[in-house]
């Protein structure tokens, strides 16, 4: 995927202000799940920007599957569904609060030990270097949709692994705990059946259908803070993205 720097919500510019302004407010749940947006001109007007700017970040938005578009009518709020936007990060709380759902989860292991040469190629970090290893069961309203299994270097989060993280959003606790703020996330998706461990925990038949996300996460000093991955269910997951021909 890859987009350049022209008025396009992958760029450095005013659609990509747009996008994001409009996102976070999606997200705080200032327009709820539903309901319609304000017109187009009082968008643009409150963004600062023209509405060939505004739509298209509102397409991008309703490419995400978080705005919906209505003929004659504006645009909605998308109903409750878990997706991957195009171009922009947002971490499991933030997207199931953009969707008006409520996102929890449960600890299954939250060990430090030292890592593997696998891990450690991801991380950056010499081999059986200290690493949390957290290992949670993500959900939306109560239904177990994920899995997220993922390491983060010691020396980044120490104390990590005794912290509560019982509901907790991992990107604002990063954040407020140990100033880390990511700003990349290198994303591999594939399909794979639930094994005996996920399918106990997503309460679905083994071999289900799973989405699985590989995420290696860059902060702000361009230091690599996460690697691991995220096993959805496959009936409760979407990705979009948006291409453009080179």
């Amino acid at each position: 995927m890859r987009a350049g720097t022209d008025d396009r919500p992958g760029g450095r510019s005013p659609s990509l202000s747009a996008y994001r302004a409009l996102a976070s407010s999606l997200a705080s749940g200032r327009w709820p799940p539903g309901s319609l947006l304000p017109s187009e001109r009082a968008l643009a007007e409150e963004l600062g920007v023209g509405r060939t700017t505004l739509r298209h970040a509102l397409k991008e938005l309703a490419d995400a599957g978080i705005l919906e578009p209505a003929p004659q009518r504006g645009w909605f709020v998308a109903r409750a569904y878990i997706s991957e936007g195009p171009n922009v990060l947002m971490g499991f709380s933030e997207g199931a609060a953009a969707r008006g759902l409520t996102a929890g989860s449960r600890t299954v292991s939250q060990v430090l030990r030292p890592c593997s040469f696998e891990v450690a190629e991801l991380l950056g970090v010499p081999p059986a270097s200290d690493v949390v290893e957290l290992e949670r069961v993500r959900t939306l309203d109560g239904l177990p949709v994920a899995v997220q299994s993922i390491s983060l270097p010691h020396k980044l989060v120490p104390g990590l692994e005794s912290r509560s993280l019982e509901g907790v959003s991992l990107y604002r606790l990063l954040h407020e705990a140990y100033g880390l703020v990511p700003s990349r996330c290198d994303y591999t998706l594939q399909a794979e059946a639930a094994s005996d461990h996920v399918a106990a925990l997503l309460e679905v038949p083994v071999g289900s259908p799973a989405l699985v996300g590989h995420e290696v996460t860059v902060d702000s000093s361009d230091r690599v803070m996460a690697a691991g991955r995220m096993i959805y269910r496959g009936d409760a997951y979407r990705f979009t993205s948006t291409l453009f021909r080179i």
